[in-house]
């Protein structure tokens, strides 16, 4: 594909994705696409065909972003941890605000792409782990004596409820916040030690 077309795809990708989530999925037009990303209604359809492959294409974008930073860092023998977590870090920046909501609202009017979408993340979020907990290991930086299958459970539970919870912005955090905190609390723990008694 030329590299114009690669630029047209996602910025229609990008204006949809934007769209699905700041208005709801069933509330976006091929027509509202069209306008927010500066191109024709038949550049649209050229692209995507109908709206269900928009919509599809839209939420998929967003995992294969995911995707792209994970090829990039398995390119490097051991990533760095702080650099994987800042790389991370960077790329939920980029997450639209009301994600959750949007994905929820997937999930009831089309339930095949929810799967596929929570597919791909799936297998996305358990190669992330890996990544971060071999880098981890080989840099010395985990603690001694944890168990892997807790630390991972507990990644899981971080990462999918951290895509899952509309109740964080519904707070006003926004999604570099929480994944600022995940880290800290990751890295630092979540208690101070305790004044000592005189």
């Amino acid at each position: 594909m030329p590299a114009i077309e690669r630029t047209t795809r996602a910025r229609i990708l990008d204006a949809a994705r934007d769209l699905l989530v700041s208005r709801g999925v069933r509330r976006v037009s091929m027509d509202d696409v069209a306008e927010a990303a500066g191109v024709t209604r038949m550049t649209v359809y050229r692209y995507f065909g109908d709206r269900d492959s928009l919509v599809e294409q839209a939420f998929l974008f967003m995992a294969e972003s995911l995707e792209a930073a994970l090829a990039d860092i398995a390119r490097q023998p051991q990533p760095d941890v702080d650099a994987f977590l800042d790389r991370i870090g960077a790329m939920v920046g980029t997450l639209p605000a009301g994600l959750p909501t949007a994905m929820d609202e997937l999930r009831k009017t089309h339930p095949e792409i929810h799967a596929e979408v929570r597919g791909r993340e799936r297998r996305a979020i358990g190669e992330l782990f890996e990544r971060l907990y071999a880098g981890a290991e080989a840099q010395g930086r985990l603690r001694p004596g944890l168990k892997r299958p807790v630390v991972e459970m507990l990644f899981w539970e971080v990462v999918t409820g951290f895509f899952d919870y509309p109740a964080l912005q519904a707070q006003g955090l926004s999604p570099t916040e929480v994944f600022r905190t995940i880290v800290d609390v990751l890295l630092n723990g979540m208690l101070v030690a305790a004044p000592r008694r005189r």
